[in-house]
């Protein structure tokens, strides 16, 4: 019977190989600028990443989360935090998120969304900029990428966009509990749709939708920054996509990086008529909305070209949570 170390060790094996495919693909240039900022930022990302790792470890820990369900019970009426059990879920290492298990005093089970944010976050928010056309980010500090997906969520759901219900938060650990949303990522429907190279029933509003929501959050005069599929939930059942990730939300006007940079995502999962079909789509239901000069999303759109393969990498990596990689790179 295959162990759960070696599993994780035959999937990081796996990962690694089609790490270093991604990395033969980036040029020269590309592959310079990330070396030279990994260089010459190497103290402060090994800190970053060590300071992340207790945290993880802190916030794995059952005594530790349900002492946060205690601290605040009102959030969490009819909760018996005896009943908690604790999931690790993939994302990467900005943020380590978990589902939360709980039964209510009637027998009733509930389920909660965490994001527990990283001082890695926080390194990546600060430097992306310095290696890659990423936008630069005011206020990228832990507490401060906190606050802002903290309010941007409060302010996106006041105007009728889709985002998850804020439950309960920490400002002193950074912890935020939302409730759990039942869906699929935008991103795995894409992969999906890559796979067979057409699209399925249903794929067409995912798309549609995606753009409608993206379109009325610019329309109300917010800007998302990191608008990667991977962060976007289709409900079937509400016929929605709901926005997850807020952390760069603000009123910076970087819409037309926005509309670029989900673009970037569609031409990494999908290739040949497809792409252009899905690109289409999404434009054509986002103009209905807004309008946007379709020149400037090209010009983005070139602009990104070239880092598509980190990108690839990026979202190879969101695979796994923080705990797995951390024991991937220490165990092969």
């Amino acid at each position: 019977m295959t162990t759960r170390r070696e599993k994780l060790r035959q999937r990081f094996i796996a990962f690694r190989l089609k790490f270093a495919g991604h990395m033969q693909k980036i040029r020269p240039r590309v592959a310079f600028k990330i070396l030279a900022g990994i260089v010459i930022l190497f103290p402060w990302l090994v800190s970053s990443l060590i300071v992340s790792f207790f945290k993880v470890a802190h916030w794995r820990k059952i005594a530790t989360c349900q002492a946060f369900l205690k601290r605040h019970a009102l959030a969490f009426d009819g909760i018996d935090p005896k009943t908690l059990t604790v999931e690790s879920i993939s994302g990467g290492v900005s943020n380590s998120n978990q589902i939360w298990r709980c039964r209510k005093t009637t027998g009733e089970e509930v389920l909660y969304f965490v994001k527990i944010f990283l001082d890695a976050g926080s390194f990546w928010a600060k430097h992306l900029s310095f290696v890659s056309p990423f936008p630069s980010i005011y206020g990228g500090k832990t507490h401060e990428r906190f606050t802002v997906d903290m309010i941007s969520r409060v302010q996106l759901d006041k105007i009728g966009v889709p985002v998850p219900r804020l439950i309960a938060y920490d400002a002193v650990e950074k912890v935020m509990v939302t409730e759990h949303i039942e869906g699929e990522t935008v991103d795995s429907i894409l992969e999906r749709i890559g796979e067979r190279q057409a699209l399925g029933p249903g794929d067409e509003a995912v798309i549609r939708q995606s753009a409608i929501g993206l379109a009325r959050i610019h329309r109300a005069g917010f800007s998302l920054i990191d608008t990667q599929p991977v962060n976007c939930i289709w409900v079937p059942v509400e016929q929605k996509v709901y926005f997850t990730d807020l952390e760069f939300c603000g009123r910076q006007d970087k819409r037309v990086w926005d509309i670029g940079f989900f673009l970037c995502f569609i031409a990494i999962r999908l290739s040949g008529a497809v792409r252009q079909e899905v690109r289409n789509i999404f434009l054509e239901s986002y103009q209905k909305e807004r309008q946007v000069d379709l020149a400037q999303v090209t010009e983005t759109g070139l602009q990104l070209q070239e880092y598509m393969p980190v990108f690839q990498a990026v979202l190879d990596i969101r695979r796994f949570t923080p705990e797995e990689l951390f024991e991937g790179l220490i165990s092969t």
